[in-house]
């Protein structure tokens, strides 16, 4: 039986590969994207996919538009970068349009709900993190993003909805933002240009988004507990390492300036996502190297 699929923010960095994902399903997808949006061109041309154009605040909508559906992924999000990661304003409107998401899902009868989440729910943590720690965000991105998930684990509740809320890492490929440091690294390294960076002593973890997009079919097609999955590689190991490794599958002779940027007064921070719940319950690992990773990303 053919799954119905309803994906907001589905022109997103994210949202583009969990399309051709579940294409790969044969998957029927209600692609919902902001109107005019200027990434519409990336979404690819097959029958099995309906755009509708709504807002955030045109969720409530949703119904009259799809009338039925089996997951629901919800990925838009505004504000996610600075300096709006602080905006309060804005990040309470996407609680709130996150909600009415939600409520939009139980009304077309979907059976999982999966938001996006993020590491930034943790705050400042110097040690493992796994998914039962207490968060400490320090952003009101995070502090909302937290909220969120709270709140969508209690509706799913009175819903009687499947919830998965993915707590999403350092994840990397074609169409990440352009002034991420992957993305800032391999642009200058293509031109062996310098690079100015901190001293990259700080752990770190990166995924390729392919294999993010992978787990997220997964969660649908898997039967699993509810609630909250760190989504990462667990290769955790110096930022420098990362680094020094693009420069070298690249064959770049950009010179690598470490220590030239400071890391100011908050010092060094590291990402440490333990992965063991995701890996247990969906049976999943990353298939591509970061090595590997990287060339996809190029040649993309």
């Amino acid at each position: 039986m053919v799954k119905k699929i309803v994906i907001t923010g589905a022109t997103s960095f994210i949202g583009i590969h969990l399309i051709y994902e579940w294409l790969k399903n044969n998957a029927e997808i209600y692609a919902i994207i902001r109107p005019n949006s200027k990434n519409r061109y990336r979404i690819p041309s097959n029958n099995n996919i309906h755009i509708i154009e709504l807002s955030m605040d045109e969720y409530k909508e949703i119904p009259t538009r799809i009338k039925n559906a089996d997951y629901f992924y919800h990925l838009a999000w505004e504000g996610a970068r600075a300096p709006y990661r602080d905006d309060k304003m804005l990040q309470e409107h996407n609680y709130i349009c996150s909600k009415v998401a939600m409520n939009a899902a139980y009304k077309i009868g979907c059976q999982l709900f999966l938001g996006s989440g993020s590491q930034a729910e943790y705050g400042k943590m110097g040690k493992l993190v796994n998914e039962e720690i207490a968060c400490m965000p320090n952003t009101q991105y995070g502090i909302y993003k937290l909220k969120t998930c709270n709140e969508l684990m209690a509706l799913s509740t009175q819903y009687h909805m499947r919830f998965i809320w993915i707590r999403i890492f350092s994840i990397y490929g074609k169409y990440d933002y352009s002034q991420t440091l992957i993305s800032t690294c391999i642009s200058k390294m293509k031109n062996n240009e310098s690079i100015e960076l901190t001293e990259s002593i700080q752990l770190w973890d990166f995924l390729y988004v392919g294999d993010a997009a992978s787990a997220m079919v997964m969660f649908a097609n898997k039967t699993c507990k509810n609630g909250i999955y760190n989504l990462a590689s667990g290769d955790i190991r110096p930022l420098k390492e990362y680094i020094v490794e693009m420069r070298d599958i690249l064959h770049s002779k950009s010179e690598l300036r470490f220590g030239a940027v400071s890391y100011g007064t908050t010092g060094p921070v590291n990402l440490q996502p333990d992965v063991q719940k995701v890996k247990n319950e969906l049976n999943w690992a990353p298939q591509i190297s970061f090595s590997e990773g990287i060339l996809r990303t190029v040649a993309e």
